[in-house]
């Protein structure tokens, strides 16, 4: 009858398995972090050395999710400040001239957009003179008919007719581009941006600036742009 102890045969599996699986503590580097090793001259420190080298590892890796996140809160106070200074300018415009430059002004120096544009519907009578492109709603169906009729913004790479009709000249310099239109129960025009990169805006990306932008517009347009007379 064997006079082993139940923990001397498992000491002794323990032991076996180790000595047949040398590459263990390589494969479970966890179970390291909770191991309590005493640091003995009998081949106990480099079991020391591992242990200290998964701990130095895992603080590496707590430090750049620190780094990411820092990174990301960084950026997106920044943003905040951006936005904050837009629309701080639309709201003290005292006319319709007067927003779309402050408009214009935070698109290219805050965020340094390539190229941006805002297209008002209606025509010379209703809207007054301003950086703004007109147009007509027939015009606007006719040239970007996708546009007006998507929920959500459109990014990527738009046709010809509508990048024509959202940048005019400048349209051959730009291969990518993001818009929106302005207005919820009535259509009052579209808030684009371009860039010269085709992969700069693409149909995935996330558009909550441009949506908040244009929900901004669209209620301090109405107070600048004179009511359309209805023909008799």
């Amino acid at each position: 009858m064997s006079t082993d102890k139940p923990t001397d045969i498992n000491v002794k599996q323990v032991r076996g398995y180790l000595r047949d699986h040398p590459t263990f503590f390589d494969e479970n580097p966890d179970i390291l972090e909770t191991m309590i090793v005493p640091h003995k001259p009998e081949g106990a420190i480099s079991l020391i050395e591992r242990q200290l080298a998964v701990l130095r590892n895992r603080n590496s890796d707590m430090q750049e999710q620190l780094d990411s996140l820092y990174s990301t809160a960084q950026e997106n106070e920044l943003m905040f400040e951006k936005t904050n200074r837009l629309v701080s300018g639309l709201l003290d415009a005292n006319n319709l001239g007067s927003l779309v430059e402050s408009l214009y002004d935070s698109l290219s120096k805050d965020y340094g957009i390539e190229a941006y544009s805002l297209t008002l519907f209606g025509d010379e009578v209703n809207v007054p003179k301003s950086m703004a492109q007109i147009s007509s709603s027939d015009e606007a169906h006719k040239g970007v008919a996708s546009i007006l009729s998507s929920p959500r913004a459109l990014c990527g790479k738009l046709g010809s007719s509508e990048m024509n009709f959202l940048f005019g000249d400048h349209q051959n310099t730009l291969a990518s581009a993001a818009a929106v239109v302005v207005g919820h129960d009535h259509k009052l025009g579209i808030l684009a941006i371009g860039n010269s990169d085709p992969y700069f805006y693409q149909n995935d990306m996330g558009t909550i600036f441009l949506d908040y932008i244009a929900d901004v517009l669209s209620r301090l347009l109405p107070q600048h742009l004179r009511p359309i007379k209805k023909k008799k």
